[in-house]
C-alpha cells in the first residue's frame, strides 16, 4: 500500500450538475438533463470543508453547466472563503456582465470557456445550440474587460484538427492566459466518436510543443496526452512543467451523485461521499493506491524511463483495454531502457525566488520538476533565473510569473 500521507487531492473537478444548455457530442458526462438526487447544497459546503482539511488548492467548478445550479455562487463563494483557487468550466452562453461580476465577488480566480472552431456555424453545430459561439466568444470579451482571466478549452478531433493553429491565434488575440488542447478519451457520449490515430496525435503533440515560443506569452498546453512531455524532453525546449498523468496522485473528479473517480474521464469508482467521508475515500481506496504506484503500469508504461514524468494517461487506457494500469495506446514511444539523467541541483536564490512566485504548491512542484528536467537535458547543473526564463513557455509577460496574472502571487 501506498503512504496516505505522501499525496493529497490538491486539484479537484467537480461536476456540480449533469444539467447542460447544450449537447455536445464528446461530453463524458452525457450532459443535458439534471442527474437525480445529485449533492444538496449543505453536502456540497460540507464538502469544501473537507477539501480545506485535506490541501486541496484548486477547485474547478463544471457541469454540465455549471452556471445552471442555483447555489453555484454560494459554493465558489464558500470555497474561496476557505484559501481554495476557485476555476469555473463552463460553455460561455450564460455568462453576462452581471455573472462576471459575481464571479469576481465570490472570489473566481479564472474561467474556462470551450471554443471547439473559429467557424461560428461549425462551432454551433458540433455543440448542439444556437449562436453558441457568439455567446461564448462574448463570455471572453466580458471576462477579460471586467480582469477575470480566461483558459479557452479545445477538444481536438478530425473535424477541428486543421483549425488548431488558428484556435491558438484566436486564443491569444481574445488574451487567454492558456490554450489548453484536450485529446479526447472515449468515454460518455464521447465513446461513439472516433478517436485520432496515435500517429495524429503525436503529430500534433510535437506542433504544440513547437509552437509554445510562438504564442508567448500565452501558455500552450495539452490535456489528458501526458507524453507532451516526453516530447518536449526530447527537444530540449519548454513546457516540461505541464502534463503528467495526475489521475488519483494529486487530482481526483466528483460527479452531481457524490461519486470520487481519479479524473473526470474516469468512470471506475473509488466511493461515495454519502457513504464514506471524502477523506477516508482519498486515503484508503484500492483504486486510488494502485494508480499511486507506478511500479504496477503495464506494458510500454511500465518499463518506460518516463514512467515518473509522463505516467501515460491512465483513462485512456481504461477506455480502450479495460484496464487503467495497461499502457497509453495513444502513445507511439518506444521506451528505451536507459533511466532518465537524476541526481540533485543546485538552485541560485534568484530562481527560487520566482519559484515561490507561484502560489499554488502542487503547480509550483510541476515547475520545478519541469525545470529540473529541462536542466538535465542541457546538461546544466545549477537552475538560474536564466535558465527559467528559457524553460518555461509562456513565463513573459501575464505567465506563470507575471506581474498582473490573477494565478501569480504579486511582486
Amino acid at each position: 500500500m501506498t503512504n496516505p500521507a505522501e499525496y493529497k487531492p490538491s486539484l479537484i473537478s467537480w461536476n456540480l450538475t449533469r444539467k447542460c444548455n447544450l449537447r455536445c457530442p464528446h461530453c463524458y458526462m452525457d450532459g443535458g438533463r439534471k442527474a437525480e438526487n445529485e449533492l444538496t447544497t449543505d453536502e456540497c459546503l460540507g464538502l469544501i470543508d473537507e477539501m480545506k482539511d485535506l490541501g486541496t488548492e484548486m477547485l474547478i467548478l463544471t457541469g454540465g453547466e455549471p452556471l445552471l445550479r442555483k447555489d453555484i455562487f454560494d459554493i465558489a463563494s464558500a470555497a474561496s472563503a476557505q484559501g481554495i483557487w476557485v476555476v469555473m468550466g463552463t460553455n460561455g452562453v450564460l455568462v453576462s456582465d452581471k455573472v462576471v461580476l459575481k464571479m469576481i465577488e465570490c472570489g473566481v480566480q479564472g474561467v474556462a470557456i470551450s471554443i471547439d472552431s473559429v467557424d461560428p456555424a461549425k462551432h454551433d453545430q458540433f455543440r448542439g445550440g444556437p449562436d453558441a459561439w457568439k455567446y461564448s466568444v462574448r463570455a471572453l470579451d466580458l471576462c477579460r474587460a471586467n480582469g477575470l482571466q480566461v483558459l479557452v478549452q479545445t477538444t481536438v478531433m478530425d473535424m477541428n484538427y486543421d483549425e488548431i493553429p488558428e484556435l491558438l491565434a484566436f486564443a491569444r488575440e481574445k488574451g487567454a492566459w492558456s490554450f489548453n488542447l484536450y485529446f479526447l478519451v472515449q468515454t460518455g457520449r464521447g465513446q461513439q466518436l472516433n478517436d485520432l490515430s496515435p500517429e495524429r496525435t503525436q503529430a500534433m503533440l510535437s506542433e504544440l510543443v513547437d509552437r509554445q515560443d510562438q504564442y508567448r506569452p500565452m501558455l500552450v498546453r495539452s490535456k489528458c496526452a501526458p507524453q507532451f512531455k516526453q516530447i518536449a524532453y526530447e527537444r530540449g525546449v519548454g513546457g516540461l512543467e505541464s502534463g503528467g498523468c495526475m489521475a488519483g496522485t494529486q487530482y481526483c473528479r466528483i460527479t452531481p451523485q457524490g461519486d470520487v473517480t481519479a479524473c473526470p474521464y474516469m468512470t471506475v469508482v473509488a466511493g461515495n461521499v454519502r457513504e464514506l467521508s471524502f477523506g477516508e475515500i482519498w486515503r484508503t481506496s484500492p483504486v486510488l493506491h494502485e494508480l499511486r504506484d507506478r511500479k504496477q503500469l503495464k506494458g510500454r508504461c511500465g518499463r518506460c524511463e518516463f514512467n515518473e514524468l509522463c505516467g501515460g494517461c491512465r483513462c485512456r487506457a481504461y477506455a480502450f483495454y479495460g484496464d487503467y494500469l495497461q499502457e497509453d495506446p495513444a502513445c507511439v514511444y518506444q521506451p528505451s531502457g536507459e533511466p532518465l539523467q537524476v541526481g540533485a541541483l543546485r538552485w541560485s536564490p534568484e530562481a527560487l525566488a520566482r519559484l515561490e512566485r507561484i502560489p499554488l504548491a502542487f503547480i509550483r512542484e510541476k515547475v520545478k520538476q519541469g525545470l529540473e528536467s529541462y536542466a538535465r537535458r542541457h546538461g546544466i547543473d545549477r537552475v538560474t533565473a536564466d535558465v527559467v526564463k528559457q524553460a518555461l513557455a509562456g513565463e513573459a509577460g501575464r505567465g506563470m510569473f507575471g506581474k498582473v496574472s490573477r494565478f501569480s502571487k504579486p511582486d
